[in-house]
């Protein structure tokens, strides 16, 4: 006996990367979902991101590493270098799919949103874009749900995969739970990338971190963690000239680099949050995942790979738990720990990049014990 009976219905809000790998993953298990997406192009922002073991092992697990893999590009250690690009030290990183793939790989957001697309649509996966969801009215037996383009339905399930701004959150719990501003900045901008970028590298500078990260045969994102106050908008013309500015702190291939950046498209500049709902993160028929739940910072390069675990392990429980109640419970033990985890490790290496000399800083230990636990099965 499943979750959910044949004749189930089972919503998703949000078509980004939990919501879709959601979808695979219960069309894998052979269970029927629809998607809504209040996108009306369906597309994502931002530019590069970074998908290492775990997040290409969650990827294996609904049939789409190859497809990333060819479309990123792989490698297997990173560098740490010091402002000028004199590299300090060389960290070799585990192949957790075997030698046939890379440990990580860096990959255009637009590219990893394509792959998911594709695996959605050829899995017949029904969406409607540009409607949420306006109203949410449920009893021991579903939810009735309202949308933006004036329709309604009635569902066994409703998961909310709608992102850190999550409106089902605050439907569900109240406007309290919002990530948080955590007092930096994260900057990413795509130039060209030099044959001898073959990985990952950090810089350490004077004021900030800065890196790259390869993305294809021809392109990577240099990027930027800016220890920030107060988050300060800039229009889009501003863009290229201040990320510009906080890059002359260094040089070597970031500073050959910052010559190219000129064009406020090929730039994303976001303020960084950090949330971690408390348990449980469901109520009644409906249930939170993804960055709705745990907002993770960029410092681990996390969240993507942490979403879509969430997928896989809420597909499967609705397949074996006997109800939704018991597959939400089951969920939250399966999924919280971890999750909490990374969110409060990933916060903490912020807090210490700001304050490199807060006594017990320990970046290194903090980074190892998080990478064991995610390489450990969830």
């Amino acid at each position: 006996m499943t979750a959910l009976p044949a004749s189930g219905k089972l919503l998703i809000v949000g078509g980004g990367i939990a919501g879709m790998a959601l979808a695979i993953a219960l069309k894998r298990a052979g269970m029927s979902c629809e998607v809504v997406e209040l996108n009306p192009q369906w597309t994502v922002g931002g530019l590069g991101i970074g998908l290492g073991g775990p997040a290409l092992r969650a990827l294996k697990m609904i049939g789409l590493i190859d497809q990333c893999v060819a479309r990123g590009f792989g490698y297997s250690y990173f560098n740490a270098a010091d402002a000028q690009g004199n590299v300090l030290g060389t960290v070799q990183m585990p192949r957790m799919n075997g030698p046939d793939y890379p440990a990580t790989i860096g990959i255009m957001r637009h590219d990893l949103h394509v792959v998911l697309q594709q695996a959605m649509r050829e899995a017949d996966v029904p969406i409607r874009l540009g409607v949420t969801v306006t109203t949410l009215a449920q009893d021991d037996d579903g939810a009735d749900v309202g949308f933006t383009d004036g329709t309604s339905c009635r569902y066994d399930v409703v998961v909310a995969a709608d992102g850190a701004n999550s409106k089902i959150r605050d439907m569900l719990f109240g406007s309290q739970w919002r990530p948080k501003y955590t007092g930096q900045a994260v900057w990413r901008a795509t130039v060209s990338r030099p044959a001898e970028v073959q990985s990952r590298t950090s810089y350490h500078g004077p004021r900030h971190k800065a890196g790259y990260n390869p993305m294809s045969e021809r392109h990577m994102y240099l990027y930027l963690v800016q220890n920030l106050p107060e988050f300060v908008r800039l229009a889009d013309a501003q863009l290229p000239g201040v990320l510009r500015e906080l890059l002359s702190d260094f040089g070597g291939l970031i500073g050959a680099a910052r010559a190219e950046i000129d064009d406020p498209n090929d730039i994303a500049y976001r303020p960084i949050t950090s949330l971690i709902m408390p348990p449980p993160w469901h109520q009644g028929r409906v249930l939170l995942i993804g960055d709705a739940a745990h907002t993770i910072t960029p410092h681990m390069a996390a969240g993507a790979g942490i979403a879509i675990e969430d997928s896989i392990v809420l597909a499967e429980l609705l397949q074996t738990e006997p109800s939704p109640q018991r597959a939400f419970e089951a969920f939250m033990t399966r999924r919280f720990e971890r999750c909490r985890l990374v969110v409060d490790n990933s916060l903490q290496l912020g807090e210490w990049e700001k304050a490199p000399t807060t006594p017990g800083a320990d970046p290194v230990r903090v980074e190892g014990e998080t990478v064991r636990a995610l390489a450990q099965p969830f």
